[in-house]
Order: structure tokens, then sequence, then C-alpha cells
């Protein structure tokens, strides 16, 4: 059974939505919760003030309840994976796999420098902020070119 696109848009709208509502109405202090660059960081900043004594600031939803995001998606992958018969370990499809490695890291820190994460983004363009709009320019562009790189990759082989 292969998912309907709208599926998936409509699942980004619930979550956006409720993520939303639970930090407009329930008072959590940021719609943070989604994303598997900033929940990392805040992790990794939780555990530096807690045993190595430093003072960096952190989200104090985090300190209450800790990241299982990350947790969580890795569980829901593997059941996933085995409901649908796909559970099994197999070859990395990348010909230079420390490039593969190389490359996530990159990502990830590249989206800790543009602000977090693509929901963070749509929440600073909808508060009005000009460096909001100048990173999810620049997170378009970006996607932009990486496909269109792959598109003229594919067309030589």
């Amino acid at each position: 059974m292969r998912m309907k696109l709208w599926y998936a848009g409509i699942t980004g709208l619930v979550i956006g939505i409720s993520a939303a509502g639970a930090q407009a109405f329930f008072k959590v202090p940021v719609a943070q919760g989604f994303c598997m660059v900033c929940q990392p960081a805040t992790m990794v900043t939780w555990l530096m003030n807690n045993y190595l004594g430093l003072h960096l600031p952190t989200n104090q939803a985090f300190v209450l309840f800790p990241s299982l995001l990350a947790v969580g998606l890795v569980i829901g992958a593997v059941v996933a994976a085995n409901r649908n018969d796909e559970l099994g370990w197999r070859r990395a499809p990348a010909r230079k796999k420390y490039m593969a490695v190389l490359f996530g890291f990159l990502i990830s820190n590249f989206g800790l420098i543009a602000a977090g994460c693509p929901i963070r983004l749509g929440l600073m363009v909808s508060y009005g902020s000009v460096t909001g709009i100048i990173l999810v320019a620049s997170l378009v562009g970006g996607i932009g070119l990486a496909a269109l790189y792959l598109r003229l990759r594919k067309e030589e082989t």
C-alpha cells in the first residue's frame, strides 16, 4: 500500500496545530518536540549542564519532560518496519559510507545554525521575523539546488 501525499500534509497540519494549541492554551514554554535537530542539541546542552557543571541556556520544558522524541521515532520505525516485513539488516546503498556520515553530521550542524528546524523557521516567519524569512528562502533555495543537482546527476548516468 502506497501512502498518498495528502496524508502527509494532513498529518503535518495536525502536528502543527497541536503544537501551537499546546503552546497557546496549556502554557507549554516552546512548541519544540517534532525536530530531530533541536532535540539532540537540547539533550547535549542538558547533559553538559548537569555533568560538566556548566550553565548554558536550555529549554525549560526539557528539564521537566526529557526528550524522548528520538527514542520514540526509533521504536516507531522498528515497529512499522516489522509490521510491513521490512525489518532486517541491509548494506547501505551509499558507495562512500564515510561521506554519508560526514554529510549527516554537516546537515545536523547546518540545521542548528539555521535556528533549528523548518517548524521553528515557520514559527519565526509567522511572527514576522525578517531573519526567519531569509532563512526560509535559503532553505527553499538549498532544497532546489540539491534537487537540481540530483536530477542532473541522474541524467548523466
